[in-house]
């Protein structure tokens, strides 16, 4: 069966040398970056089976490349963009991408459109290969940015290095990823039917929905301003509910305090980075795992 976790939220910024940096200086390790055959750059935090991944605008020759379905990739991440920072789209974890497209199919979401690609890549022992991956687009048009796509990376030993998935903070992925949205039912309508499992409440007691592999909470944006002790713009919403900010499983909370050198939020059990100008219209929280 092909289950569908949280892998990776595509967090768009304008600066993505300075986002790199931003997120070094909480003590993740990115990689160096890279870029999307459709023209998107891209910087990675790895951890197992899931990403934190930053992307801007690479080559904007690229970006009416790979059409699938009307859905272009590289311009669907160029007009987020142009409007605010933030997560555009998130990738979900599958092992098998054909199967969850007729499982999603059979709940009444239909495929935008696949993607197959691949790039060229050094392995450990410094030999050449090529990474495989497939891609499976849930657009939503109502709400662009919850829009989805099941990922299969055919070719994982290609991506999970050992260490290159060693933070410094300790970070082990994240538990949960947080919505915000003024009406929550049709958020909670979209993922309880890709995940088809129902809404529940999470352990502080939001409406969340959870898949194998970490939650969604869905906030209201006083509640959120509250929680991540943030304030938001008026403008925040103009695209609609959006991925704003990820709960960061860490081995021990003094050990981001020690190597971080961004300003951090505490409270009795977590660290909050709050800035979110800084960190691509997201806010992080870290939570000992």
């Amino acid at each position: 069966m092909a289950y569908l976790g949280i892998d990776h939220p595509l967090i768009a910024v304008h600066d993505l040398d300075k986002a790199i940096e931003t997120y070094r200086d909480l003590g993740f390790f990115i990689a160096p970056p890279g870029q999307h055959p459709w023209g998107t750059s891209t910087a990675l935090a790895l951890f197992r089976h899931q990403i934190i991944e930053i992307v801007s605008i690479g080559d904007e020759t690229l970006l009416d490349g790979y059409d699938t379905g009307g859905f272009r990739f590289g311009r669907h991440v160029e007009g987020f963009l142009n409007s605010s920072e933030g997560v555009a789209l998130t990738a979900l974890f599958t092992e098998d991408a054909e199967e969850a497209e007729e499982q999603l199919a059979a709940r009444g979401i239909q495929c935008t459109g696949t993607i197959d690609f691949g790039r060229d890549v050094v392995r450990a022992d410094g030999e050449p290969d090529r990474t495989k991956t497939t891609l499976k687009v849930f657009h939503n048009d109502s709400l662009p940015r919850l829009s989805v796509f099941a990922c299969q990376q055919h070719r994982r030993d290609l991506l999970e290095f050992p260490d290159r998935m060693t933070h410094p903070n300790g970070a082990q992925g994240f538990a949960a990823a947080t919505i915000v949205a003024e009406d929550k039912a049709p958020v909670l309508d979209w993922f309880t039917r890709i995940h088809n499992v129902p809404a529940t409440k999470d352990a502080e007691g939001f409406d969340a929905v959870e898949t194998t592999n970490g939650h969604w909470r869905i906030m209201a944006p006083d509640q959120f301003e509250a929680f991540y002790r943030v304030t938001l713009s008026q403008a925040f919403l103009a695209n609609g509910p959006r991925i704003s900010a990820l709960d960061v499983r860490v081995k021990n909370l003094e050990v981001v305090k020690d190597c971080a050198s961004v300003t951090l939020s505490e409270t009795d059990e977590h660290l909050i980075a709050s800035d979110m100008s800084q960190l691509g219209g997201m806010a992080l929280r870290f939570v000992p795992s």
